[in-house]
């Protein structure tokens, strides 16, 4: 989770003389003199007022002393600002007009304090709170015909308000995001990857993932396309990529893809690694269909482990799956030879091929899972999850190699660290 930068909200205000009913002028008065405890009872008994609440002078008034609360250390923890903003944006959709220059500072006032409580509340995982807060930086951002209010600004200051707001529409989305919502989130989330303030992969992470909880494959896919295409270089990107193509059962579609990664980065262990499980699962599906050109299929495997082991030859995970591309091969050989029942020569003959294919096969798979062990064994003791997970197997295939292998000293270790394990 992106953590967020408070800014500094630094623009001026002014206090003009104004005349109203009598609680109104009480409380101008008492804001000049700066006693604020009197200058709040009075523009709170003119608000009260029918006759007066609506009026853009007692507006600007109740808004202007609002504002001073929020500076004064015993007033400051209740957020005053929030009324004084909300009452801001009432005077601005009443007479749009009125006092504009010392309106629109107190707009903007307003909408950078909102921004910071904004990024509080984001950080510290308040989320719905953090949603309302942002959502009132947009309001006052888009204020005006087009969202043109304050399309006068200085360009730097315009600048920075852009940037804000963009900031405030991604906060939004995130923590819409983080919470689960993910009905409010995609539309959030699809508006900030439309602006280039803020489009960069994270916006297209979130969306793809929101899409997929959502179980919308269409649009999951048309969104990870968008953001390869404009994000080319992105890893996680191209792992979202490849990860649908995996869920999608699409392997000829996912074996393109991660070719063409692998060209772009030839000293990427993990591709080639995921190369060669890939071809391996189109060698031998789930299905149990095996394909016609199985043989092609297991020697791109072979060859993409090959170049797995060469780039990381102390990756435990590597080497067994490796080792364990034979050692399944060599496996279906034993379950044939087990079949056979007979004892004619055609039968012999039959035993000594299929015995000659699995030795050689295991034989293979042996240098692997042995690298496996020895990357392992050094911390059986402490290894934990897909670790002790690979480490148990290794032990296992090792074990049955080397009983066949007529390795008997090596299978009972094999075996004695398989007891202690369990």
């Amino acid at each position: 989770m992106r953590k967020l930068v408070l800014i500094a909200a630094t623009i001026g205000m002014t206090v003009p003389a104004m005349a109203q009913d009598k609680y109104v002028v009480s409380a101008n008065i008492a804001m000049k003199n700066q006693n604020f405890e009197e200058a709040k009872t009075e523009i709170d008994k003119a608000m009260a007022s029918p006759e007066t609440r609506e009026k853009p002078k007692a507006l600007f008034a109740k808004a202007q002393i609002y504002y001073m609360l929020q500076d004064q250390e015993k007033y400051k923890a209740s957020n005053p600002y929030r009324e004084a903003l909300a009452t801001t944006i009432k005077l601005a959709e009443v007479k749009a007009d009125y006092e504009k220059s010392t309106v629109d500072n107190m707009l903007l006032r307003g909408g950078f304090l909102c921004y910071n409580d904004g990024v509080k509340a984001y950080n510290d995982k308040r989320y719905s709170e953090s949603v309302e807060l942002m959502k009132t930086v947009v309001r006052v951002y888009e204020m005006g015909a087009g969202g043109k209010r304050y399309e006068k600004l200085p360009p730097a200051f315009q600048k920075q308000f852009d940037t804000v707001a963009a900031d405030a529409n991604l906060t939004m989305a995130n923590a819409a995001y983080y919470a689960g919502n993910y009905e409010e989130a995609i539309p959030l989330l699809i508006k900030v990857k439309g602006n280039p303030i803020r489009k960069m992969p994270s916006v297209y992470e979130c969306l793809i993932d929101a899409y997929a909880k959502q179980k919308n494959s269409a649009q999951e896919l048309a969104t990870i396309e968008e953001g390869r295409k404009a994000f080319p270089t992105d890893v996680t990107l191209r792992n979202y990529e490849l990860n649908y193509y995996i869920k999608a059962g699409r392997m000829d579609e996912l074996i393109k893809r991660l070719e063409e990664a692998a060209s772009k980065e030839p000293t990427n262990a993990d591709l080639q690694f995921n190369i060669a499980t890939t071809y391996l699962s189109m060698a031998s599906p789930k299905d149990g269909k095996m394909p016609a050109n199985a043989a092609e299929y297991y020697g791109k495997s072979e060859a993409a482990f090959m170049n797995a082991v060469k780039l990381a030859p102390d990756n435990a995970g590597f080497n067994y799956n490796f080792g364990a591309l034979y050692f399944n091969q060599a496996t279906d050989f034993n379950n044939q030879i087990n079949a056979i029942t007979g004892s004619s020569a055609a039968d012999m003959k039959k035993y000594d091929e299929l015995k000659g294919k699995r030795d050689a096969l295991f034989a293979k798979a042996s240098p692997y899972f042995e690298k496996s062990f020895a990357a392992l064994s050094p911390n059986e003791s402490s290894l934990k999850g897909e670790d002790l997970k690979t480490y148990k197997s290794t032990l296992m295939a090792l074990n049955k190699i080397y009983v066949i292998q007529s390795k008997l000293d090596k299978a009972a270790d094999m075996k004695k660290r398989m007891d202690l394990l369990n």
